[in-house]
């Protein structure tokens, strides 16, 4: 019987910044979204002075309690930054060169314990553990998660499971119940044991039950994990969907869903940010443009790839009461290239097909598509043929600049059509800790 595992940073981006800085293990940490807006991450100890304050909220009418909102998750940091400060919290602007490479180090370490990986997001990743026994599967587990604590210092769950749903909610037991230490094998349990745990889940914590179906489901008296379960398939198909069918298969230990493993390369890539105040000049949009072209050229490179394809979108601020706008424009060429300079152009060429006057913009980002490895391209047999020569100076350029931004730190040398690094539209990252793995100048220094 194969065995899944799902491997899951615990609270990653702040465990990211408690990697580099040991002496916030013992102080609430949080970490904040773009531009500072809302807390996105938060340590244990967050949280749980987050439930506290959340018990205690309604003690007293007008009081202190009272301006504490029910979850400091995905809240604006303005609201409540004077409780974060009372409580001596250290507080992070989002440090995305930091987490990401984090990130990629994390699964390099976990893929290493495994035939086949399937990659799921920044910090969880399917891994396939074979035939193994559930012991010896619990025993592997357990040195996969004291690997990437002593390798890397970042604390992860482990859910194992006879199917990949099994595993999603294996990990979130790990997570629920403390004696398990971080890995939980839902597949070894007997019947009755597995039946107890999966009550004490709500039907919306199964992975693929999402809000909406949850609050249908209820109505239907399938209130928890367990009343999936035992509900009968054939019926759940008529009524919903042959997925959520495969989901009750699942639970009941069946491996129906497919082990994807990574694509060897990215079949769309898109850089997009919001800006740090309101743009309203056509050059100021035409930098962002071009930043984000260059970070996208360089991960098109990185992975040996050209395009054929690239989309350009901007838009307002959502809720305002000024006049609201949002466009994207597409273009399609037939050479296909990774050269920063060519991609800008054909930006600007989608900007300015685009670009209203009057409105204040809060937000641009690009996408690259149509994206083949090199040598794999498919050339119009009726296009002019590429100057080679042209090609392979295209070619040594765009490396001189990828290499020196990897030995000098990112944006080292960038096209002038980016703008200044000061340039006010970049995103606000006020409390943004050092890039300690991705910056020379960063590196945490030991005296």
């Amino acid at each position: 019987m194969p065995l899944y595992a799902l491997i899951d940073g615990n609270a990653f981006y702040a465990s990211c910044q408690i990697a580099f800085q040991p002496e916030l293990k013992h102080r609430p940490v949080v970490v904040l979204s773009n531009n500072d807006g809302c807390i996105v991450a938060a340590n244990d100890l967050a949280k749980q002075l987050d439930r506290h304050y959340f018990k205690q909220r309604n003690l007293g009418a007008g009081g202190y309690h009272a301006a504490i909102p029910n979850s400091m998750m995905f809240q604006p940091y303005y609201k409540v930054a004077g409780l974060l400060k009372r409580h001596n919290t250290a507080v992070f602007s989002s440090n995305y060169e930091l987490y990401e490479d984090m990130s990629q180090r994390m699964h390099r370490i976990t893929a290493g314990f495994a035939e086949r990986q399937a990659i799921y997001s920044i910090d969880e990743s399917f891994l396939d553990f074979g035939n193994l026994t559930f012991a010896a599967a619990d025993q592997h587990a357990r040195r996969l998660k004291q690997t990437v604590q002593q390798s890397l210092g970042l604390p992860v769950a482990v859910g194992i499971g006879r199917s990949k749903t099994e595993a999603k909610l294996a990990n979130r037991l790990a997570k629920k119940l403390q004696y398990n230490h971080g890995v939980f094998n839902l597949g070894s349990l007997s019947e009755q044991a597995h039946d107890a745990l999966l009550k004490t889940l709500e039907v919306g914590e199964v992975w693929g039950v999402g809000k909406r179906l949850a609050s249908s489901l209820y109505e239907q008296n399938i209130r928890s994990a367990y009343d999936l379960k035992h509900a009968d398939g054939k019926l759940i198909r008529r009524q919903y969907s042959v997925h959520l069918e495969r989901t009750v298969q699942e639970l009941n230990g069946q491996a129906c869903l497919p082990f994807y493993e990574a694509h060897p390369y990215k079949q769309q890539i898109i850089s997009s940010r919001s800006f740090g105040r309101s743009v309203t000049q056509l050059q100021e949009m035409r930098q962002a443009v071009t930043h984000h072209v260059c970070k996208a050229a360089e991960k098109l490179r990185r992975q040996q790839c050209r395009c054929t394809s690239l989309s350009v979108h901007i838009r307002t601020a959502d809720h305002t009461f000024k006049p609201t706008y949002r466009n994207q424009q597409t273009i399609v060429w037939i050479q296909p290239t990774d050269d920063s300079i060519q991609l800008s152009r054909y930006a600007h060429q989608a900007l300015q097909a685009i670009w209203q006057t009057g409105f204040d913009y809060a937000k641009t980002g690009i996408v690259l598509n149509n994206i083949e490895p090199w040598g794999n391209e498919q050339f119009d047999l009726f296009a002019p043929p590429e100057n080679p020569e042209t090609e392979r100076k295209s070619a040594v350029l765009m490396q001189l600049m990828d290499r020196i931004n990897r030995q000098k730190g990112q944006n080292s040398l960038q096209l002038g059509s980016c703008g200044l690094q000061n340039s006010a539209w970049k995103m606000k990252r006020n409390l943004m800790s050092p890039r300690y793995t991705t910056q020379w100048d960063e590196l945490l220094t030991v005296c």
